[in-house]
């Protein structure tokens, strides 16, 4: 073999091989590409899917939010589901998406079932104040527009919004108390105008010297003539006590929920009212001193 044709060969075999290169180069840019535009495609589709979604999703909300209203849930419970619903759509609509992007469902809910581990123990509270007003809103001790006391914190007022995790209570001197769900869900919470009427009792108290049954008369007609006061309920007049310096006289009677001070301050104001015309004393605390004149 001449030299000349040694190096021929081996130019030939190098030019094999440049072209096998170039070939598997080509095959590799081109499968990457085409990879490339596949996986911006299904980003752009998947964006595009998001935004559509997102439009579904508001539309529904409206649509269970006018339903809602239509119905006789309050407000305060329709803001609840509804905040409830987002979360829940939002959710599937990015299961959905994700599955669209080829990440297998199992591996979502692996995924989403430690998230929510993890987001559990961090957020024990919010989720106990979220399952307190899902029971709130299942069970409705109490809705916006009632008067409720809640054992234990002192707390009392209307309620003025039932929220995802916390119950906003406006006291009578126009106060917001924020009371969370999972306390409300948790403690006896006392619904004082859960009925149309109220029981109202009122203690005063009359002199030794007045004549009982004299008294019981009195009140009695005077209950019977207070327009305020629910005729076809039960009335009670009775002694309540013996006090050091009065026998101290009880009524119980019904009124509606929505007159229930304006009623205690007028029946207290007519009581004096009528026992002064009929000579009837509300004695005031009284002491006997004894002053010993002995020689000491």
């Amino acid at each position: 073999m001449t030299p000349v044709t040694a190096a021929t060969d081996v130019a030939q075999d190098v030019a094999q091989d440049m072209t096998k290169e170039l070939t598997s180069f080509q095959r590799y840019t081109s499968g990457l590409l085409d990879n490339l535009l596949n996986k911006g495609t299904k980003i752009v589709i998947v964006i595009i899917l998001f935004f559509i979604g997102r439009y579904i999703i508001r539309l529904i909300r409206k649509l269970v939010r006018k339903s809602l209203e239509k119905s006789s849930i309050a407000n305060g419970n329709i803001n609840f589901i509804d905040a409830t619903v987002k979360v829940l759509l939002y959710i599937l609509l990015i299961g959905l998406l994700a599955g669209y992007f080829g990440i297998e469902t199992a591996s979502i809910v692996a995924i989403l079932g430690s998230a929510g581990l993890t987001i559990g123990l961090a957020f024990q509270g919010s989720l106990s104040n979220f399952a307190g007003g899902m029971l709130i809103l299942l069970t409705k001790p109490f809705v916006p527009g009632d008067y409720v006391v809640v054992s234990g914190i002192g707390a009392e007022g209307t309620v003025d919004d039932i929220g995802m995790f916390y119950t906003r209570l406006m006291t009578v001197d126009n106060r917001s108390i924020v009371v969370p769900n999972g306390v409300m869900s948790n403690t006896t919470v006392t619904n004082v105008t859960f009925y149309d009427v109220r029981k109202l009792e009122v203690i005063v108290g009359v002199s030794y010297n007045s004549d009982i049954d004299k008294v019981k008369r009195v009140l009695s007609e005077l209950l019977d003539s207070e327009e305020f006061v629910v005729h076809d309920k039960e009335k009670q007049i009775f002694v309540s006590e013996l006090n050091s310096s009065s026998i101290d006289m009880g009524m119980r009677f019904f009124v509606k929920k929505s007159e229930y001070w304006t009623s205690k301050w007028q029946i207290l104001e007519d009581i004096k009212k009528t026992f002064d015309a009929n000579g009837i004393e509300i004695p005031f605390n009284q002491m006997d001193v004894h002053l010993n004149s002995g020689n000491n």
